[in-house]
């Protein structure tokens, strides 16, 4: 039996896969090679195909580091409530006013200080817009506690729709915060603020209105009912 190869040097991996975000950002997963890579990083070409199985793996590896920077403020919510529980539409509305505070701060909150923070974001926007058949599964395993968790609301929610218009109403509650996140240099300039937004929470209040009133949902607004 082979033995495994010995545990690459901690430096010299973070270097790898930070060579390779700032790579892949630049010229995507084909154009990006092994030893372009291994220069940038001032390692070894070949440590790439022996600790990480080649440009496959060390593109997993990087998304999967992109993924992992920071804790997300989404996975630290409790659990959506079962359908038919006691008191579980309250506590599914509170559950989506909550998810929405949470992934709004998550995506503002994510870091652009350095040259990899803005390749690593923009990295991130290119697979979400055109999936590359290596990073699916990564982007599959991300994106799957949220979308199951808005559904599982929904479920609640919503129960008089089908699983079709759970997935639209997902979709759209998801793609506005992430229109934002992905075009906010755009929106800045159209504002005519740099620091726009100012004030986080106001945001996350217009985030949770729209997409509440386009839910259905009266009794979020009881001011308004006659």
């Amino acid at each position: 039996m082979t033995p495994p190869p010995p545990d690459l040097p901690q430096d010299t991996r973070h270097r790898l896969i930070e060579a390779a975000i700032l790579t892949f950002a630049e010229k995507g997963y084909d154009g990006a090679g092994i030893r372009e890579i291994a220069q940038r990083a001032q390692a070894n070409s070949a440590l790439v195909t022996y600790h990480f199985g080649g440009k496959e793996g060390l593109y997993r590896e990087a998304l999967h580091h992109i993924s992992d920077r920071k804790a997300s403020e989404v996975a630290s919510l409790p659990p959506p409530p079962e359908p038919g529980s006691p008191g579980a539409r309250e506590v599914a509305l509170q559950g989506m006013k909550a998810y929405i505070r949470a992934f709004v701060t998550d995506l503002m909150s994510c870091p652009a200080e350095s040259e990899v923070d803005a390749a690593a974001m923009a990295l991130i926007g290119r697979e979400i817009q055109m999936p590359h058949p290596v990073s699916a599964p990564v982007l599959l395993e991300f994106a799957r506690p949220y979308m199951e968790r808005v559904l599982a609301l929904l479920r609640v929610l919503r129960p008089d729709l089908d699983p079709d218009a759970h997935l639209r109403m997902t979709l759209s509650i998801q793609g506005q915060i992430l229109h934002f996140r992905n075009s906010l240099g755009f929106i800045r300039l159209l504002s005519g603020d740099p620091d726009f937004p100012k004030d986080l929470e106001v945001l996350i209040q217009h985030f949770t209105d729209f997409s509440l009133r386009g839910l259905g949902v009266p009794e979020a607004f009881p001011q308004t009912r006659p």
